[in-house]
Formats: C-alpha cells, sequence, structure tokens
C-alpha cells in the first residue's frame, strides 16, 4: 500500500504543492520587504527571521516531509556561529531555517538575486549574495558575512558550495573557514541525513513524503588559529560532518 501511495497517488498532488510553496514565498517575501521598509521596526531582522521560519516550516509539512533534530542542546542562542553543513536537497535550507534557533544569514550564488520577490525578499533579511565568477565581488561577500556575525547573527554555508549528487561529501571549499578564522568565530557543524530522498537534485519530480535527519555536532572553536591552519581545519570539519553520515537514512520506496 505504501508503494502505490508513493509511486501512483502522491506524483498526482506534486504540482499543487509546487504551486503552493511558488504562493507562499510571494506572500511571505512580500511580508518581509514591506517589514523592511518600515524605519525602525525590524533592524536586526528578527521578524523577518521568524516569518522565515513559517515559511519554512510550512512548505515542508506541505510535502509530507517531518525532520528530526539531535543534538539541539550544543547551540548557544546567544553566540553567534559559522554554520557549516552538508548539502543534499532544497529542501536542507528549508530544514535549517525552520528548525536551528538561531538568526541565520545565508552565503547565496548571485543568480537568486533576479527571482521576482524572492531575491529582494532574501536580500532584506540580511542574506548575503556571492558572485562566484568575480573574485572581487565575492571578497566583499564576505566582507559582509562578517559583518552580520558581528552584528549577532550566525552565517550558514555549504560548503561543498552544491548539493551532492550521490549524497557523499565531496570537496570543500575555503570561503567559510576563511570567514571564521578571520573574524574568530566558532564553527558549528551540522549533518543532515535523508533530504536527497525527499526531494532528489534536479528531479522535483521523483518528489516524496520524507524524513530529514539533522544532526547538531558540538561547536569548533577557532580562536588562536591563522590562515595557514585552514586546510586542517576544512578536513576536521568535514570528518565531522562524514562520521554521522548515513546514506540509507530517510530511504523511501
Amino acid at each position: 500500500m505504501r508503494r502505490v501511495f508513493y509511486n501512483l497517488i502522491f506524483p498526482f498532488y506534486i504540482p499543487f504543492f509546487f504551486l503552493f510553496v511558488a504562493m507562499s514565498t510571494a506572500f511571505f517575501g512580500t511580508i518581509v520587504i514591506i517589514l523592511a521598509f518600515i524605519p525602525g521596526l525590524d533592524p536586526k531582522r528578527n521578524i523577518g527571521n521568524w516569518v522565515g521560519r513559517l515559511w519554512s516550516w510550512m512548505n515542508l509539512g506541505l510535502s509530507g516531509t517531518s525532520v528530526a533534530l539531535r543534538g539541539k542542546y550544543k547551540i548557544d542562542p546567544d553566540r553567534s556561529y559559522v554554520v557549516m553543513s552538508n548539502h543534499q536537497s532544497h529542501f536542507d535550507v528549508w530544514a535549517l531555517i525552520a528548525y536551528i534557533p538561531l538568526q541565520l544569514r545565508w552565503v547565496m550564488k548571485i543568480e537568486l538575486r533576479s527571482i521576482p520577490i524572492f531575491g529582494l525578499g532574501c536580500e532584506k533579511l540580511g542574506m548575503i549574495y556571492v558572485d562566484r565568477g568575480d573574485s572581487a565581488k565575492a571578497k566583499e561577500s564576505l566582507e559582509a558575512a562578517k559583518d552580520k556575525i558581528r552584528s549577532g547573527a550566525s552565517v550558514v554555508f555549504f560548503p561543498e558550495g552544491t548539493r551532492s549528487p550521490d549524497g557523499l561529501i565531496h570537496e570543500f571549499k575555503k570561503g567559510g573557514f576563511v570567514m571564521a578564522l578571520g573574524t574568530e568565530t566558532a564553527i558549528l557543524p551540522v549533518t543532515i541525513n535523508g533530504s536527497r530522498y525527499a526531494l532528489p537534485k534536479d528531479m522535483p519530480l521523483l518528489m516524496k513524503p520524507g524524513e530529514i535527519e539533522i544532526i547538531i555536532h558540538d561547536p569548533v572553536e577557532v580562536a588562536g588559529l591563522t590562515y595557514e591552519d585552514r586546510d586542517a581545519l576544512m578536513e576536521k570539519i568535514r570528518g565531522i560532518i562524514e562520521a554521522d553520515l548515513d546514506l540509507e537514512y530517510g530511504k523511501v520506496v
């Protein structure tokens, strides 16, 4: 019966789900933009962050996907972190926004800025756009991310740079580690399991109600480390994330 539901019944719902996502993005994005233009109402984007959390929680719920958060007690909500997570699916973003109890700011590729309402809404939420094809502008984006940390927010990086096609953890990029070292901000490693089954990369029509697991690891302090330590730090964080990687978690029929 479960196989019949996943493969014969649920596919008819998928177009309606994505229509709702488009509508909810336009609705909540407009709210965020309006809030941003009211002087003094939400200077630290705290209200906007809650709007984004509601948007993410609602979309996950309507997709039929459940999220289990492990190790929440390891997060100090009064600290800023550079959050480092593996990346398997677009659902990773919603899961982290909805369930990580921090004021999160994201480093996003510049192409997303052109999406109507969504792009401007993310900008007003304080997200950081980076142009990977322009090294000078990319450096400016990292400086902007540093400002977010100094103001009390946490910045999220997917150090692989893109979604993994097979669930395995691929080569890390250095930008987030350089920023953590430059600001002496602790790195919060996160392992995400199961999201690749809920929404496979580049195959939205194969979406299925799934289970996502978010595992929070102990923060890694970087105070006292230098730029020369970046490669060793990258390997350490990769090892922590990879240790709890479960390629079978959330597998559906």
